[in-house]
């Protein structure tokens, strides 16, 4: 079994999903007189806009909507669990797809927020050996957070959450996630926690951490983030790696390292009462399908979840994707279990404290 396998069944163990048989900043897409005449319906998608979205448009959506004669409409949100709580909870769903992390799913499945996935729809064979498919999701993609810096601003070459921290070594104001996962485990890692022990993590130790780096920290979304980067008002701290890699482009001093990565796997979802249901399930087995992963994977650089599309990505090219045999060493998984029976709690608290 090779070590990209090992790593895979570790998160998806981890995860503990039972297996199964199978508004603002909106954004429309405008189809032509001649599709709309023929339409097939609508689709929202709830996603974390930026070059993301923009990308994940360009990949999956909009070859999907033009392909079925759908009007798309495509919003942020995807991480509110709060907003997506309320709204199905008072059967007034108005999105249909959510683009979900695992910390977010786990909670998702635990609050009863989705619809079960539609077996003569969405398709999961031929994953990446170890997947999990659940009754609600199927793996997409994996992606990665990665310790960036500015070279031109850090002496030296950070390794490790610890010299994140470590302000008197690398000065300079940091740049972390707004979100309460992502943050808990490396702040964790920062105070010495054996990266293979993270789990269950110790809540009261990690904010204890966070509560020293936050006078020299901001805690921003990814779009946020990726803006003080390119704008160089952050020195170092965590990023999405995709966005890092677009950030690079027009900043190229920046620097990544695969020293203690957090990896995790992404899912699209259908909420519960979605009002386009029908092609919310349409839009998940097209997201799977070999030409839009590899869409997904020269756009975003995210590992697929295909197993045909995974098997023709090069050596070189698997040294620097998340969750390969060359990488998974370095870093470690999400675990949603943890998040799905932990979340909320942790998500108030992480909110007081951040406006403490």
């Amino acid at each position: 079994m090779s070590n990209m396998t090992i790593g895979r069944r570790r998160f998806l163990q981890g995860a503990g999903f039972a297996m199964a048989a199978i508004g603002t900043g909106i954004s429309p897409l405008i189809l032509p007189k001649s599709a709309q005449a023929q339409t097939g319906g609508k689709l929202v998608y709830a996603g974390f806009g930026g070059s993301y979205e923009q990308a994940i448009r360009a990949a999956v959506l909009e070859p999907f909507a033009t392909a079925n004669n759908i009007a798309l409409t495509t919003t942020t949100g995807g991480s509110d669990v709060a907003k997506i709580t309320a709204m199905v909870k008072a059967n007034r769903t108005e999105w249909d797809l959510v683009d979900t992390q695992g910390a977010t799913l786990g909670q998702f499945i635990s609050s009863g927020l989705l619809e079960e996935l539609d077996a003569a729809v969405v398709n999961p064979s031929g994953l990446f050996d170890g997947a999990v498919v659940t009754k609600y999701s199927v793996p997409w993609y994996q992606f990665s957070l990665n310790i960036f810096w500015n070279s031109q601003a850090i002496k030296g070459t950070p390794a490790s959450w610890a010299d994140v921290w470590n302000v008197q070594k690398f000065p300079g104001k940091r740049g972390l996630s707004s979100l309460p996962w992502f943050s808990l485990e490396i702040a964790l890692l920062a105070d010495g926690v054996d990266i293979k022990k993270l789990y269950p993590l110790d809540v009261d130790r990690g904010f204890k951490s966070l509560d020293r780096i936050k006078p020299h920290a901001v805690f921003l979304g990814t779009s946020a983030l990726a803006n003080a980067i390119s704008n160089q008002e952050v020195v170092i701290g965590i990023i999405n790696l995709a966005r890092l890699k677009a950030v690079q482009q027009a900043v190229p001093q920046m620097r990544y390292t695969w020293e203690q990565a957090l990896i995790d796997i992404q899912q699209l979802v259908v909420l519960r009462g979605a009002p386009n249901k029908a092609n919310a399930m349409k839009a998940i087995a097209y997201s799977l399908q070999p030409a839009a992963q590899e869409r997904v994977l020269e756009l975003l650089g995210y590992t697929p979840s295909r197993k045909s599309v995974l098997d023709k990505i090069d050596a070189t090219r698997a040294r620097d994707l998340p969750g390969t045999s060359a990488t998974v060493g370095n870093s470690f998984y999400l675990n949603a279990e943890w998040w799905g029976k932990n979340g909320a709690a942790v998500g108030k608290r992480w909110q007081d404290w951040l406006a403490s």
